[in-house]
């Protein structure tokens, strides 16, 4: 169950866990200091077969003794992880049952092997009457290949899982083709598709029957079982969050819900350890307007480089550039932030939504942009901007008390978002300000470059930063001594000590917190209460 998890967090895909292992904390949780101590046993075991005469020896008792307390130590470790909230379990799945079912099997026959192959006395020469040991060494050679069982079993089940997808995404196809009056909007980008997703619903919501992809649901088999359980013949429109990690998955997405309007939200370097290039980014970004109809609308973002570079290269009948900057089709003036909310003119007529962050002026240009492409008029939209709402865990701010606000924005973590979150977290004047920070995965090359952006932030605005993760912290901690920046300190898998922590910092002053990326649920938990 431990392991699956990690496998079905990254969607059981060997791209996205080879990414997470080279990484110190994927690595110490796949492979832990009891995983090397099981390896020091095994050698225990190797020398007291080569060396002669070892039957009554040493090394015997200290096998004896490394094998109890090796089970001691899984024991204690488990309670531990009970304790601290970091008992990894999967949501249960009829695949997670199959992998699981299938491992536990797999790995019993193994060591059943090797039990059979230590009694061969031929080959070892082994004395059974002084073997009161041999289960247990069994039991921790069980223990030491499990994570490989359970990642060929993984790989056993791609061919099945893959003719199963390949069967929901064809039944997904045949269904949107038979609702002629659908009108498919897709979104994509390195940032920003959900936020602009969950606006655009909730503008059309007020004029169509509208149908969304929920959550973070934006890969191929996710949009197909939306389709085949959600998608219903009285909807309109049907908006589609479009993701991806590799070129060709944006592209089997379109292939199946064909959109009629395409946005680019933003093209950065976001998965650039999974794609390889900025190149390759653009590339699978721009399948969503390639799949585009000859009388399709593209929609792009003009303040970001990589989408209005996509936007000259646009073969459909209209194309709408949106921004605050030059050259925008539906432009932003007058723009202004505060801690309460966002307000801008387009074309005379003024907005304000009471939403986190600047940034979002963007995500709602995007919206409207479609909205207005689908009839909806500008002034139609004051209203409903003035009324948006942020998905949870998107820079969501709670004011737990007049001396205390939360800003989760634990979604996720992309370097111009966290740059957007510290944005708005410098807003509060006056205040305590701490953010939390995690790290960002999925980087590549540019990992240590974009850490050490958003770290010379960080030393602009914070007034403590809590790392929890030594995963990239050269890059962060170069920064810091740089800028002789002394106000942070780790807390890495030990959310109780960090919201005691916390609360001690917080009690003698008005704060504002900042929790980026996942992994702290229980610290703003507690902090709420």
């Amino acid at each position: 169950m431990y392991y699956t998890y990690f496998w079905q967090l990254k969607e059981y895909r060997l791209d996205r866990m080879r990414d997470f292992l080279r990484t110190k904390s994927g690595l110490r949780k796949i492979f832990s200091f009891l995983t090397l101590a099981k390896l020091f046993i095994l050698l225990e075991v190797v020398l007291c077969f080569a060396l002669p005469n070892t039957n009554n020896s040493i090394l015997f008792q200290l096998l004896e003794i490394s094998i109890g307390l090796i089970l001691v130590g899984e024991f204690l470790s488990i309670l531990w992880r009970i304790a601290k909230r970091k008992l990894y379990r999967p949501v249960i799945t009829a695949k997670v049952l199959i992998i699981v079912f299938l491992t536990i099997v797999i790995d019993v026959l193994l060591g059943n092997m090797m039990y059979r192959l230590i009694r061969w006395e031929s080959i070892w020469e082994l004395n059974l009457a002084e073997t009161v040991w041999l289960l247990p060494v069994i039991l921790i050679f069980s223990y030491l290949i499990l994570p490989i069982v359970n990642a060929l079993v993984v790989g056993l089940l791609y061919p099945i899982t893959q003719f199963s997808k390949g069967r929901k995404l064809a039944a997904a196809h045949r269904k949107i083709a038979k609702m002629q009056g659908l009108k498919v909007i897709g979104i994509t980008g390195s940032y920003g598709k959900s936020s602009v997703k969950e606006f655009l619903a909730q503008m059309l919501e007020t004029k169509f029957r509208v149908l969304k992809t929920p959550g973070n649901t934006n890969t191929e088999i996710g949009v197909a079982e939306v389709v085949l359980r959600n998608l219903k013949p009285e909807h309109e429109v049907f908006i589609v969050e479009a993701g991806a990690y590799k070129i060709g998955e944006i592209k089997k997405i379109a292939e199946m819900v064909k959109p009629r309007i395409g946005i680019i939200t933003a093209v950065k370097d976001a998965h650039l350890g999974l794609f390889g290039s900025l190149e390759n980014i653009k590339k699978a970004k721009f399948e969503l307007i390639e799949a585009l109809p000859e009388f399709g609308v593209g929609i792009f973002n003009n303040d970001n480089v990589g989408s209005a570079d996509l936007a000259g290269k646009a073969e459909v009948q209209k194309i709408i550039r949106y921004g605050s900057g030059a050259g925008a089709d539906l432009r932003a003036e007058n723009l202004k932030a505060d801690i309460d909310g966002v307000s801008f003119e387009v074309q005379g007529v003024k907005f304000r939504a009471e939403l986190a962050g600047r940034q979002n002026i963007s995500n709602i240009l995007g919206a409207m942009a479609a909205a207005m492409e689908m009839g909806m008029k500008l002034e139609e939209l004051v209203n409903i901007v003035a009324g948006l709402k942020m998905r949870d865990h998107t820079l969501t701010v709670k004011k737990v008390s007049t001396d205390l606000v939360l800003i989760d924005d634990t979604y996720n973590a992309n370097p111009d978002g966290v740059v957007a979150g510290l944005e708005y977290l410098n807003l509060y004047s006056g205040w305590q300000k701490i953010v939390v920070f995690p790290g960002m995965l999925e980087l590549g090359e540019k990992s240590e470059e974009e850490h050490a952006r958003v770290a010379t932030k960080m030393t602009e605005v914070c007034d403590l930063v809590i790392l929890t993760s030594h995963d990239f912290d050269k890059a962060i901690r170069n920064v810091f001594e740089e800028k002789n920046y002394q106000n942070f300190t780790y807390y890495v898998d030990n959310q109780t000590g960090q919201a005691d922590f916390l609360k001690e910092k917080i009690a003698a002053k008005k704060s504002v917190l900042l929790f980026i990326s996942r992994g702290n649920e229980m610290v703003i938990k507690k902090l709420s209460q």
